[in-house]
């Protein structure tokens, strides 16, 4: 993150910004944003999101007026859906899953899920107050100095963020809630059409993060029973729904509003991975391989069959 808190500084430095605003600003434009905020966007996808939100303090005194909070529920909704791809493509890489598909996934539904949010909150007009971050969090004082300081206090909130965060799940595991709502969510998966063998993975990865669910299913590739689409529909749920309590909870207090943050993204995820599941549920696997799944992938089941014979 600090790499990139000093790149966003020669950015606003040299006067950069507004040009990459306006190169990227027709995506933003499609889901309601400032152009500017593309650029905290792009940090999270690259960084992660605790990244995306320093580059938010950093741009938002430049903003020529406050987020809403349905923007600011749009935009860190997008962020939720699509983030640290470096990471979580990789993860995905290994269980199977093309980087493309992922990729394609990821951002083209993150883009999605903001311009139908953005609909719904205009339609309604709903959320329509400006949110305010409060002093705090972003330096007026254009000296280095004066960021310098800034970021350095930015980066302490985050460990405390952070620390907070990861004390919470641990109490919500120590009191057994978390494990009431993995048994909550079985019979919705099931209906998924994730298999049984998947289905423990699949809750870890969502309550958990991609990092924990999507490591134990590059485990479970070793296993002969399991096929190629347990693995897609699973990766594909949890590309767009994880980690639903830390990540939830970080973006509640930064502003969104759970009916986006929570709601919203729960209903976008299963719908979209239950059309996907219906539209390929009975492709021919071997054509299903080829469309989605790694080569790497394929001559790993091929090797298995070809052992089982």
């Amino acid at each position: 993150m600090i790499p990139i808190s000093i790149l966003i500084r020669l950015i606003q430095q040299t006067d950069i910004l507004p040009y990459l605003s306006d190169m990227l600003s027709p995506i933003m434009q499609v889901v309601g944003l400032p152009a500017e905020t593309a650029l905290v966007w792009i940090t999270a996808l690259v960084v992660n999101i605790y990244g995306g939100l320093l580059s938010l303090f950093s741009i938002y005194p430049s903003l020529s007026a406050p987020l809403t909070t349905a923007q600011m529920t749009v935009l860190l909704t997008m962020i939720l859906i699509a983030h640290t791809f470096p990471i979580e493509l990789g993860i995905a890489r290994k269980t199977g899953v093309k980087v493309i598909v992922s990729f394609c996934i990821r951002f083209g539904f993150g883009i999605l899920a903001g311009f139908l949010l953005s609909q719904i909150y205009t339609l309604f007009h709903l959320l329509e107050n400006p949110v305010g971050i409060t002093n705090f969090f972003t330096a007026k004082d254009p000296s280095w100095q004066a960021w310098i300081f800034n970021e350095l206090k930015n980066y302490g909130i985050i460990i405390c963020v952070i620390f907070t965060l990861v004390s919470v799940v641990r109490i919500l595991e120590l009191s057994g809630l978390l494990q009431w709502l993995n048994k909550m969510m079985l019979p919705l998966l099931s209906w998924l059409g994730i298999s049984q063998t998947m289905l423990p993975l699949t809750i870890i990865g969502l309550s958990m993060g991609i990092a924990y669910g999507g490591g134990l299913i590059i485990e479970e590739v070793k296993n002969p029973k399991v096929k190629a689409k347990d693995i897609f529909y699973a990766m594909t749920l949890m590309g767009l729904f994880h980690s639903i309590f830390e990540d939830t909870i970080l973006m509640l207090s930064m502003g969104g509003h759970w009916s986006g943050v929570i709601v919203f993204r729960f209903v976008f995820a299963f719908a979209i991975t239950f059309i996907i599941m219906r539209l390929t549920r009975n492709m021919p696997e071997d054509k299903f391989n080829k469309l989605f799944m790694t080569k790497q992938f394929c001559k790993h089941k091929l090797t298995q069959t070809q052992t089982t014979i």
